[in-house]
């Protein structure tokens, strides 16, 4: 587990088990939703990988990830932007970062 995301975990629930099923929960989707903002990117749907991440910032920042959630939100302006090179780099940043998780 990444030490930002349990600190501020713990700080939240105060209970091992609880921030466990949390980051379990986290993990599990984060990979689920970056291979569809791999679909929604390669289909140019800016719309869709819109969503979805904003999905994954929403659950980055509820569970302390910062750094991922940083980069979703220069992803969702790329994908606002319809700047498939920009969306591209930080989509590919996401999936480094989310190797880590």
């Amino acid at each position: 587990m990444k030490q930002c995301c349990s600190a501020f975990l713990m700080e939240q629930f105060g209970d091992e088990d609880v921030v466990n099923e949390i980051y379990e929960e986290y993990a599990n989707s984060i990979k689920e939703k970056l291979a569809e903002a791999e679909t929604a990117l390669a289909a140019g749907q800016w719309t869709d990988l819109d969503h979805v991440v904003h999905a994954v910032k929403g659950n980055a920042l509820a569970t302390g990830d910062t750094e991922v959630a940083n980069v979703a939100i220069a992803l969702r302006t790329a994908a606002k932007l319809s700047d498939k090179a920009e969306a591209r780099a930080l989509l590919d940043k996401l999936i480094e970062l989310a190797k880590d998780i």
